[in-house]
């Protein structure tokens, strides 16, 4: 039973004219395979180079999802190996991009009341505004429907 912790990447899909999917990490793992080979380093010396853990290189390079990250993640990892291994800047990057389209929809943003924060959004202050407007007026007619003027006669007293 294989868990997928790292469903995101799933989220990519390659529009081939014979409609199947192309994963690019495939590309990618056999770049960076042959460029570290090339160099003559093993995978533990890149790792010890970049930072980047033993257990991400060999999912990258193997394509084994469960090990690579999401990819903001892997973004970021692709551009030090980009380094490390001397490579054309964004080179890693470009086949992500350029070989798939994102089929995330767009999320449309929900009016709701609880997620009004009254003092640091213009629907707050709108609110806040009306509230006093309303009150003003409240005041004025309770103060002028009640004009009870009371005067009193005081004596002086000598």
């Amino acid at each position: 039973m294989k868990l997928f912790i790292f469903k995101k990447l799933g989220k990519f899909k390659k529009k081939n004219n014979n409609d199947n999917i192309v994963d690019p990490y495939i590309k990618i793992g056999n770049i960076i395979k042959e460029s570290r080979v090339k160099k003559n380093l093993s995978i533990e010396d890149l790792s010890f180079l970049s930072k980047i853990p033993i257990s991400t290189i060999v999912g990258i390079e193997n394509n084994i999802k469960e090990l690579i990250p999401p990819y903001p993640f892997t973004r970021s990892i692709l551009i030090k190996l980009e380094e490390c291994l001397s490579l054309k800047k964004f080179k890693l990057n470009k086949l992500i991009q350029k070989d798939y389209i994102s089929t995330k929809k767009s999320t449309k943003r929900n009016f709701t009341f609880p997620n009004i924060d009254l003092f640091n959004s213009w629907q707050g202050s709108f609110i806040y505004l009306f509230l006093i407007i309303i009150s003003i007026f409240v005041l004025n007619s309770y103060y002028l429907n009640n004009r009870v003027i009371e005067f009193k006669y005081i004596e002086n007293k000598k």
